[in-house]
Order: C-alpha cells, then sequence, then structure tokens
C-alpha cells in the first residue's frame, strides 16, 4: 500500500498534491529541476526549484519533511503562474497580442478620462486621498498600450466587484495575499494569514514591541519542533521562540535565531489559524535557502528606533527578513501575556474567522480566485493593511517610470533624437546605479552587458551618440566608480576616458593611437573610433524592442506566458 502523509493546514494528502501538481506542470510543458535541496537540521528543509528551459522562473519550498518542502515549492511555482506574478516584472507586448486581454480574460480596460470608475469612492479615499493620482500613472507596466487594465476580485464578506488597476497591484502589493492550496478555502486562509502575519511584523517593529517567549513545556507539546530546536542549540546557534498574537489576538508567531559567533541576529516570522502550523512555518522559514556556516541576512540589533521604523527597512523585512530590529525586542521586557492560542477551525471557518478579524481592525478584504490550471490559486488585497510598499509610491516611485523609459530608447533607437531620453532621465531621476535591465523589464541572458547596464551608463552612451562629448566625460567618470575592475567593461571605459581627454584637449588623434593600441588593444581601439565616428552605439548592446528579440531569457519567458494565455482563454471559454 502507498504511503499516505498528511500535515495540519492541508486538506489533502502530500502524496496527491505533488503527484497532481507535477502532472500539471508536465501538461503545460514544464521540466522543473530540484536545483538545490538543504536540511540543516532535523526536520527544515528547504528546495530551490526552476523551470528548465526558463531558469528565471524558479521558487522556494520550505517544510518540516522533503516532501511537504517539495509540495510547498511546487505550490508556489504554479501560484505565481496563476496570478501572474512570474511576469510583473516584464514587459511582454512581444506582438500584438491578436486579444484584447493581457492578464486575464475577464479583465476590463478603461480609457483615461474614465479612471475613476474602476474603483469605489471608499477604496479611492484609500489609494488616493489626496486626488493627486493621474490617469497615467495606472497604466500597465507590462505593455504600451494607453488604456488602464484593471483585474476583477470581489469583496470577501458581500461578493461585490472592483477592478483594480493592475498598475496598482504591482506597485503596492508585490507577493503579499498571493497563495495556492489544495482547496480555494485553504488557498486563501494561507494568503490572509500571510497578510497578517506581515502587518504584525510592521506593528511590532514601527511601535518597538516586546514580546512574551513562549514557555518550554509549551514547545515540548510539539515534538518534532523541539527536536529541530534542540539540534539548532547544539550548532551553535541561540532560538527564542515568541508568541507574535499580541495578547492572543492575531495568529502570528515568532523565531529568532542567534548568531554568537557574530553577535548577530535573525528575526522570522510566520503566521496560520492553527497554534503549530504558524510555529513550524516560521522555524522552517528562518532557516530557508540557508547553511548553518554561512547565515546572511543576520543583523546586530540597534537602539535606534527611527532606522527600524523606517519604510526602506520594513521592505527589507517583506523581501528576506534581513532588516534591522530594535534592541528591545530580544529583552525580557514583554508588553503582552504568553497566550496559548489555537483556532483549530475546518478550513472555511478559519477563512471567515480571518475575515471577521480583518474587519475588526477596520480592513475589509478582497479576494480573486484562479482555478485555469484545475488548481486553486489566489490573490487577496486588504487596503490599508496588505501593503508592501508605501502609498506614495504609485506619486514618487511609480513602476510606470520604467514603462516611460523603455518607451523613450525606443524613440530613440527609431529618430536619434536623444533629447527626449535625456530630459526623461533628469525629469524622472532615477539613481546612477540602477539596472535599466530591471527597470524596462527586460530578462537579459546570463553574462550579457544587458546584466550590467546602468542608469549612468545609458546616459553616458546616449551622451557619446550625440556627440556631446563634455558631458558623456562627466558621465564616465562616474561609470568607472560603479564597474568592477575585473569587468570587461573596466578597460572599455579606461579606453573611451583616454580617448575623450584627446578630443577635449583637442589634440592630435594619430600621435596617441599607437600608444592607445599597446594600452588597450588594436580591437577595442577600433571600436573606439567607430563610436566617436557614430558607426556603433552603445558598445553594440541592443537597445530597444531589440533587447528584448535578441535575449534568449526574455524569449523563454514570453513562451511560458503565451502557455499561460492559452490556458487562461480554454477555462474562460468552459
Amino acid at each position: 500500500m502507498s504511503e499516505v502523509t498528511y500535515i495540519k493546514g492541508k486538506d489533502e494528502s502530500l502524496e496527491k498534491s505533488i503527484e497532481f501538481m507535477q502532472g500539471i506542470l508536465r501538461a503545460q510543458g514544464f521540466e522543473i529541476n530540484q536545483v538545490k535541496w538543504l536540511n540543516p537540521v532535523d526536520n527544515i528543509f528547504s528546495l530551490h526549484i526552476h523551470d528548465q528551459v526558463c531558469p528565471g522562473l524558479f521558487t522556494n519550498g520550505k517544510g518540516a519533511s522533503r516532501k511537504a518542502t517539495l509540495a510547498s515549492a511546487l505550490g508556489e511555482y504554479l501560484e505565481r503562474l496563476s496570478t501572474n506574478y512570474f511576469f510583473s516584472d516584464y514587459y511582454l507586448q512581444a506582438e500584438p497580442l491578436g486579444a484584447d486581454w493581457l492578464y486575464y480574460p475577464t479583465e476590463r480596460h478603461f480609457e483615461l478620462v474614465d479612471y475613476k470608475s474602476c474603483l469605489n469612492p471608499k477604496l479611492w479615499s484609500i489609494y488616493d486621498p489626496h486626488n493627486e493620482l493621474q490617469a497615467e500613472n495606472l497604466l500597465s507596466f507590462n505593455d504600451d498600450g494607453d488604456q488602464i487594465r484593471a483585474i476583477e476580485m470581489r469583496h470577501a464578506k458581500t461578493a461585490e466587484v472592483s477592478y483594480f488597476p493592475m498598475n496598482l497591484l504591482s506597485n503596492l502589493y508585490a507577493s503579499n495575499g498571493l497563495s495556492a492550496g489544495n482547496t480555494i478555502e485553504e488557498a486563501r486562509v494561507q494568503g490572509l494569514s500571510e497578510i497578517f502575519e506581515r502587518w504584525i511584523k510592521n506593528k511590532i517593529l514601527t511601535e518597538n514591541l516586546c514580546l512574551p517567549e513562549v514557555p518550554d513545556h509549551v514547545l515540548k507539546g510539539f515534538p518534532s519542533i523541539y527536536q529541530s530546536l534542540t539540534a539548532l542549540r547544539q550548532q551553535g546557534l541561540e532560538v527564542s521562540v515568541r508568541d507574535s498574537s499580541l495578547g492572543g489576538q492575531f495568529p502570528v508567531m515568532n523565531v529568532t535565531l542567534f548568531d554568537p559567533a557574530k553577535g548577530q541576529c535573525f528575526a522570522s516570522f510566520g503566521a496560520h489559524p492553527i497554534f503549530e502550523v504558524a510555529l513550524e512555518r516560521t522555524l522552517t522559514e528562518s532557516l530557508q535557502g540557508r547553511h548553518l556556516d554561512f547565515l546572511d541576512g543576520f543583523q546586530v540589533p540597534t537602539f535606534d528606533q527611527q532606522a527600524v521604523a523606517e519604510a526602506e527597512n520594513l521592505e527589507n523585512h517583506f523581501i528576506d527578513s534581513s532588516g534591522l530590529i530594535n534592541a528591545r525586542f530580544i529583552s525580557k521586557q514583554a508588553d503582552f501575556e504568553f497566550a496559548e492560542w489555537n483556532w483549530d477551525y475546518p478550513t472555511d471557518q478559519q477563512w471567515s474567522w480571518l475575515v471577521d478579524l480583518a474587519a475588526k481592525q477596520g480592513f475589509e478584504v478582497y479576494v480573486a480566485d484562479y482555478e485555469h490550471y484545475g488548481f486553486k490559486a489566489c490573490r487577496i488585497v486588504a487596503p490599508g493593511m496588505s501593503e508592501v510598499y508605501p502609498m506614495d509610491e504609485l506619486l514618487v516611485k511609480n513602476q510606470n517610470d520604467g514603462r516611460r523609459l523603455r518607451q523613450a530608447i525606443q524613440r530613440f533607437v527609431d529618430s536619434s533624437d536623444a533629447n527626449e531620453l535625456l530630459n526623461l532621465l533628469d525629469e524622472v531621476g532615477f539613481s546612477d546605479h540602477q539596472g535599466v535591465a530591471s527597470l524596462i523589464g527586460l530578462m537579459p541572458d546570463a553574462g550579457h552587458l544587458w546584466n550590467d547596464l546602468k542608469i549612468i551608463d545609458l546616459r553616458f552612451w546616449i551622451e557619446l551618440a550625440v556627440q556631446d562629448y563634455s558631458a558623456a566625460y562627466d558621465s564616465l567618470e562616474v561609470c568607472k566608480v560603479y564597474v568592477h575592475p575585473d569587468k570587461p567593461m573596466a578597460k572599455v571605459y579606461e579606453a573611451f576616458s583616454f580617448a575623450l581627454d584627446i578630443k577635449l584637449e583637442e589634440l592630435i588623434w594619430d600621435d596617441y593611437r599607437t600608444g592607445m593600441v599597446q594600452l588597450f588593444g588594436e580591437d577595442c581601439v577600433l571600436k573606439v573610433e567607430q563610436h566617436l565616428n557614430q558607426q556603433k552605439q552603445a558598445w553594440d548592446i541592443p537597445l530597444g524592442h531589440q533587447a528584448f528579440l535578441d535575449s534568449q531569457r526574455h524569449q523563454a519567458m514570453w513562451q511560458v506566458y503565451a502557455r499561460a494565455r492559452k490556458a487562461k482563454q480554454a477555462f474562460n471559454q468552459q
């Protein structure tokens, strides 16, 4: 008889879940590689998986067993396919789409003059309380269309439909509230639990709260978890397990690992209505992807509460929990009594309880369910509660700045008119070190120069192309600061610096050419000359739309996106 394994919080056996998910992925044309398994101590596993054809699409899993960890990684993979999270940072409009939708067949498009009709007045009061947003702020990053693309979401209690602009979702929420499960209720519970986890964590960090430790006798009631904690201590780490429920109100736990060898610690949080599940997820999360001999992300606690509470630090905690914590957090000054909470209801009741709990805090919950792979996934948003990034980023750091940059680069390629592009760089105020590929939504091939192209590099190449040698020289000096001396471009930039000195000093080129060849080589000098003579641009880095067409990795991602479109279309026609 084949083994059947059930774990708390899951509505199906691990074996059946894994077989089901692997079957879906095979049917969709994926070849999933299990790239990196880690098992630092007993009952703590993590796994990195990616698609063989498109390694840029990857996920990580964690769990208390190999099967639970594989199910976690596969579930996250399908979750990110179903919710489009895999594609949220990339340009998708390779060719005319042949259909009037980009994300889902049920999406709606709003003309710019009609943008206020996509959300109800209460939602607009949250997202745009001072009426500062413009319609252009809500255009989709992933295409070049002139309509606002919005996806359907339903109020968790009333089922009222609102259409959330995808731009708003991608700018504010990242992956917060995305989840998958064996049933739609299981997926929803996990998604909303994670929203509570991050909201409570931010509350603890910003209000400088200290949590009570879980008594040892309670931890001993979960033998496999206690075994893991003991093994960590035997490996030289100290561990503090703390109740993050704020007095029994919320289903959140904390595990803080201490590395006495370096005087640093790492705080991990997890959530689920079932106490044991929340604790296990927190513990496995704390060591996901980590070797015990290389504990990255650990920090020395600080007494600077302002540094702990600032938005950038909170964002770091969302990304990989590597942000600062206050020294008071690890003290004995607990602000709450320990509460041995446990809301071990049936899954559908857990969902209702979580929605009601959010409502008690003044937040309404919206959900979009997805089943187009025959698999359950969801996106959950709790406006005012689940934002990862500050609301003002819609105005001051909108992803659409990258859309504008992408379009300006293409117009430069089409017309050689650099003014618009240079003006945009000045207007938006991109940081010199920002990567251009990520800004415009390009997935470059490994080892390609696009991986290293920063805003300051782009500025230099454009100024050079229009023969503004003085400005190019100034930009080049900054480029040289950011380029690693072992990178091939380090020599190239030195060659250009030498050449521009000759130009700006109005020296005779032929007097210095032989010396340049001796310094940099004939091929490099010849190519520098071709740039100065406007025969070449940007060291032959393809700019504009051609960059997307030339990248094999981006093409592979487009193929995955095309298959996802096909699955959504087929499901919508049922």
